[in-house]
């Protein structure tokens, strides 16, 4: 990060989070807690003896109901994690309740967030507090966390380059000078249970479909996401039938975790029993296709991504081509070591 001013020197962030489900992040914001998971840099050996978020004061609002088991996990979560990085907090975490009134916490917070952060900003002030001082353990809200972060956004003055929106995942759809444009679109396909292998596919759909208004020429000129077990009626027809050029072959990337006991998710376990039938077998369904699998597990449990390497196997089995080997990230060690560089480079191979 660059140096902030010589009045201020810090930079200041504040984080606005719901809980959702069982103690899961909102989807919109999954990819930045899986990231704040990983080792620090400089926990991981990195040159530099700061840490990356030296420079940063920060404060986190969590939104929550104590009605269920996890109250605010997802903020308690950034507010942990922003601090290991290296983070000056500048006020205590607040977690607001839906099930008492949201008003009691959230109104003094705001009241009070924006001179707390300039005073640590400016060096005024010590780090405001331990992580979750004051709060009570437990999760899940229907609050709407964007309103209340731009309500707080109406109070500051914002350049537009700080609210600039920007892509999620930088991708530059592959492109094939010596072919025709593929007649077929690229698949991608998601088994997932807990929804982060669902907002990967998504995530990297949506950024293909986006790069593809700036590279109208791209190799696969749209793209098709859906969960796995909706194969028979999205793709199937598509798979089995040669493309228009012998070389050619139909692009499809699978997405898919592990759950329970080696199991499939929900959405995926129709398509692993259609996979491991000895009925699919002559119909060889992949042969037209070129695929690339990236499997999510947690290494604490006994076998570990054995659905996505399932995938990947039995679909070589059935014809398919391999572009590349089987990716498999470690929600233990943290996701994105395995899964930025399979998202960026996979459409390459």
């Amino acid at each position: 990060s660059p140096t902030p001013s010589q009045i201020q020197n810090k930079h200041a962030v504040i984080a606005i989070c719901s809980t959702t489900g069982n103690g899961d992040a909102p989807e919109n914001a999954s990819r930045f807690l899986r990231f704040l998971k990983k080792p620090p840099p400089a926990a991981a050996g990195a040159s530099s003896s700061s840490p990356p978020l030296h420079r940063v004061a920060f404060a986190v609002l969590g939104l929550g109901d104590t009605n269920y088991d996890q109250f605010c996990a997802s903020g308690k979560a950034i507010d942990r994690k922003l601090a290991e990085w290296g983070g000056t907090r500048a006020v205590p975490l607040a977690c607001a309740d839906e099930a008492t009134g949201l008003e009691a916490t959230v109104e003094p917070w705001l009241e009070g967030v924006l001179g707390g952060l300039a005073a640590a900003c400016t060096g005024e002030n010590k780090e405001g507090g331990g992580e979750g001082e004051g709060e009570e353990e437990k999760e899940g809200t229907k609050a709407d966390a964007s309103s209340l972060a731009k309500d707080l956004e109406e109070t500051l003055v914002v350049s537009p380059e700080s609210t600039a929106a920007k892509a999620p995942i930088e991708i530059e759809p592959s492109r094939q000078p010596t072919q025709s444009q593929s007649p077929t679109p690229l698949f991608v396909l998601y088994g997932s249970a807990t929804g982060n292998a669902e907002h990967m596919a998504k995530d990297l759909a949506a950024s293909y479909q986006t790069a593809l208004q700036s590279s109208p020429t791209a190799y696969f000129p749209s793209v098709t996401c859906c969960p796995l077990n909706d194969y028979k009626k999205k793709c199937l027809d598509v798979w089995s039938a040669p493309p228009a050029s012998p070389a050619a072959k139909h692009g499809v990337l699978f997405l898919c975790s592990t759950t329970g006991n080696a199991d499939a998710p929900e959405n995926a376990d129709r398509f692993v029993r259609w996979l491991k039938r000895k009925s699919t077998e002559p119909t060889r369904p992949f042969r037209h296709c070129a695929y690339a699998v990236l499997g999510l597990g947690d290494s604490n449990y006994d076998v570990f991504c054995a659905v996505g390497k399932l995938i990947d196997r039995k679909v070589g089995e059935l014809g398919g081509t391999r572009a590349r080997s089987v990716a498999c990230a470690d929600e233990a060690t943290g996701l994105e070591e395995v899964v930025e560089p399979w998202v960026t480079g996979v459409l390459d191979d």
